[in-house]
């Protein structure tokens, strides 16, 4: 018989099938699924290309080897920890793309609740060769590594907790301030000046930012989706991945 409409596929995203369970744990999601797809596309190709494309990893491979060179090639003549390499945390270093899959299963929308539980537990996973530039400016280097990241301070413990359980070192992790309202201060501008100024009243001392790395523009100082700024610096000491699942980029007008 001809298949008309609904010839299903079972896309595992996550490489093995989960039953469903009542109790889906803190992050208030179930567990990962088969999610189903039609025979044309899946619903979702942005998230598929993110978790299961070779294209995906080649890149990040890419982008972090690109980079350890640009740090290796900047800090010859610099003092030991005088120095620092700026990563953002989300799709740059930690990959939360399961967070993504589980809103799909469930039908659920992003929201602070979800995403703040999806974080204290602790499950994103190092993106591929994160750790790898990082031991290298640790290692060889002998650089500091800073995470400027805008999950918010109220969950930076459980983001440090998931780094070092992912064997991610770092020298210095600055979340994001909260106003008096809760609001999360998502400008990273100030904590970059924190960075490259110091902060005596902690015993922090100022560093030169030989790279940046991030997924989206605003992981890099003083740039927006209406102010890129210069891109002759990108491939030179800002090196951007690619985020085809969100970002600043989604309030674009679309044309």
């Amino acid at each position: 018989m001809k298949l008309i409409t609904t010839l299903f596929i079972a896309l595992v995203l996550t490489g093995c099938i989960e039953a469903p369970s009542k109790n889906a744990g803190s992050s208030a999601l179930p567990p990962s699924q088969l999610i189903v797809v039609t025979q044309s596309a899946p619903p979702h190709p942005e998230l598929q290309w993110f978790r299961t494309s070779a294209e995906r990893r080649a890149v990040y491979e890419q982008t972090y080897r690109a980079a350890a060179s640009a740090a290796r090639t900047a800090s010859a003549a610099l003092q030991t920890d005088s120095w620092a390499v700026v990563l953002d945390v989300d799709e740059t270093v930690l990959d939360n793309s399961e967070y993504q899959v589980r809103r799909i299963v469930s039908g659920q929308g992003y929201s602070d609740d979800t995403w703040n539980a999806w974080v204290h537990d602790q499950q994103a996973v190092a993106l591929a060769g994160a750790k790898k530039f990082i031991d290298t400016i640790k290692d060889e280097l002998h650089g500091q590594v800073v995470l400027v990241t805008n999950r918010n301070v109220t969950v930076c413990s459980d983001t440090e907790n998931n780094l070092r359980a992912q064997q991610i070192r770092f020298d210095q992790i600055l979340c994001a301030p909260v106003d008096s309202n809760g609001k999360t201060l998502g400008d990273k501008n100030p904590r970059f000046k924190q960075v490259q100024l110091g902060d005596p009243a902690k015993n922090i001392r100022p560093l030169k930012v030989s790279v940046y790395v991030g997924d989206n523009i605003q992981d890099f100082p003083g740039l927006s989706q209406s102010a890129p700024g210069d891109y002759s610096k990108f491939g030179v000491d800002f090196f951007v991945l690619p985020n085809p699942v969100y970002g600043s980029w989604e309030k674009n007008i679309y044309r």
